[in-house]
């Protein structure tokens, strides 16, 4: 499995490509602001696009949504908690929910419903690549201070992520403090990790808010 990490935007938004090296069934995570240059990878890679997936409802996570399913049989994976957040849904829609595993072509994504910053933010776990959205960036927690937002799931959502394998790695939907990293690194130097695996609960609301 390959995985291309596109910063694009504004606000520094990771979108991702991820295919099967041989098939080059692919899918498209969280397509944003520069469809174009995602579409040119695409072509210049050879890739057969399978799926969209999205990690929140956020429109700077899917406003490029549109440029890929237009006139084309894709369907698009987000969590129904977060579906009215979509100013244009997609035909394809599809809902996802904790534990579901995404299949696309030869590719397979399982699905962690990480709540916290938004009702429907969901994680997708692809062998040892883990595409956190907006719930866990490097070295920082998503924001709760939006509609829909809460410390509470969050919290919960960080003590799952805590006790993810150390070799696996973060993925975020913002290029904050870092593009990449494992969960090793982040259980020891990302503070709200760190309080979530000892169980601090307190101390981590205290620090989100």
């Amino acid at each position: 499995m390959i995985v291309r990490q596109m910063k694009l935007g504004p606000m520094d938004n990771f979108s991702y490509l991820v295919w099967d090296e041989k098939t080059k069934d692919a899918v498209i995570i969280d397509p944003a602001w520069q469809p174009e240059k995602i579409a040119d990878a695409v072509k210049k890679e050879g890739l057969k696009p399978a799926a969209v997936l999205l990690t929140h409802g956020h429109p700077d996570h899917v406003n490029a949504v549109r440029y890929f399913t237009a006139g084309a049989d894709l369907p698009v994976y987000l969590h129904a908690a977060d579906a009215e957040m979509l100013e244009d849904r997609p035909a394809g829609l599809k809902n996802v929910s904790d534990g579901d595993a995404v299949t696309a072509g030869t590719l397979k994504l399982d699905v962690m419903h990480t709540p916290g910053h938004t009702p429907g933010s969901v994680c997708y776990v692809a062998g040892d690549a883990v595409f956190t959205g907006d719930t866990l960036f490097i070295g920082e927690c998503g924001r709760v201070d939006l509609p829909g937002s809460s410390a509470e799931d969050l919290y919960a959502s960080f003590v799952r992520l805590a006790a993810l394998p150390d070799g696996s790695t973060v993925y975020p939907g913002h290029s904050y403090n870092g593009d990449t990293s494992t969960f090793g690194v982040q259980k020891e130097y990302n503070f709200y990790l760190k309080l979530a695996r000892q169980g601090r609960r307190e101390d981590f609301l205290r620090a989100v808010s």
